[in-house]
């Protein structure tokens, strides 16, 4: 690609995974599941398991689109789902393959529309993330919010993305709109980092101006395994590393995706380009037939879900 250095085209096995009737949304994955959400009003639960055999083998209807799932393997009975500002909760003990109506509902737990729902690595919590700038804390225990996070230090512009810290340090950062990265504590105070524009030639513009460099709004933040580093992928089609402070450049559009995997960093652009990171270069590049919405990794299996209605596996980064 003009401008960037070349990085290998991969010779990756794609397959799909076919049961929604609208556009994929939302992913999320555990040891041996994947959970989607559409807006075709329903989330479905994929047995990843059985090589061969991946199919949706659970359905879950909500009404209207599903913004977030959320599932964990520690608490592997329950799936979450956000539509607009509620959030519903389903018990998977149940033995309906199709699950009609929510056992718990959250109903308009947000001031404003839900962008993602993420349990933390115990199942106690849930983070929600809206376009108000909070982020509230839901017990899975009690189903009640147990705290919200916001105020000065907190965002001023829509959360588009939250993520809590792998080990057994309590930190929950979020990214937002406001071009900032918040790092909260247990006791709701928050740390503001703030984005700069990146001012490279090559960066992402709105029309090929230097002077009209989109701003470095975050859409997308994923915590690395050790929990070192944290990488947000931002409106000026950088991905902004911190912990090691770094930037890396090889979108030619905003990065709507970020997501850490035992290949390496890996990040999706409205460039419709797909790329794996191997320090500050891409190791591999490839083109994406859609917008990417939301990606997830299970074993050794990239799920990448976009404005069609299946999900693409791609197999071949180890």
């Amino acid at each position: 690609m003009a401008g960037y250095a070349a990085a290998e085209t991969p010779r990756l096995r794609r397959s799909h995974l076919r049961g929604h009737k609208d556009a994929v949304l939302c992913l999320c994955a555990d040891a041996s599941r994947l959970a989607s959400g559409g807006a075709d009003g329903s989330c479905r639960l994929w047995d990843l398991r059985c090589e061969g055999s991946r199919r949706s083998v659970r359905a879950a209807m909500v009404p209207g689109e599903v913004s977030s799932v959320a599932i964990s393997a520690a608490r592997e009975h329950m799936l979450l789902a956000a539509v607009g500002r509620t959030v519903y909760g389903f018990d998977l003990r149940s033995e309906k393959v199709v699950l009609q109506a929510a056992d718990k509902t959250l109903p308009e737990l947000a001031k404003d529309d839900i962008n993602q729902v993420a349990i933390d690595a115990g199942g106690h919590l849930a983070a929600v993330a809206e376009d108000s700038g909070a982020v509230h804390l839901v017990d899975l225990n009690t189903w009640r919010v147990d705290k919200t996070l916001a105020g000065k230090n907190g965002h001023v512009n829509i959360c588009s993305s939250v993520a809590w810290k792998p080990g057994r340090e309590w930190t929950l950062a979020s990214g937002g709109l406001d071009a900032a990265v918040v790092l909260w504590q247990r006791s709701g105070r928050g740390r503001k980092v703030q984005m700069q524009t990146d001012a490279e030639e090559e960066s992402a513009t709105s029309a090929g101006g230097a002077q009209l460099l989109n701003p470095p709004f975050v859409h997308s933040i994923a915590y690395s395994p050790d929990g070192e580093t944290l990488a947000a992928g931002l409106g000026d089609g950088t991905v902004a590393l911190l912990g090691p402070e770094q930037r890396l450049r090889g979108h030619l559009a905003a990065v709507a995706q970020v997501l850490y995997t035992p290949a390496g960093l890996v990040s999706a652009g409205n460039d419709r380009q797909v790329l794996l990171w191997s320090g500050p270069e891409p190791q591999l590049r490839w083109h994406h037939p859609e917008k990417v919405n939301w990606m997830a990794w299970h074993q050794n299996v990239l799920f990448v879900a976009d404005l069609g209605h299946s999900i693409t596996a791609y197999e071949g980064l180890l």
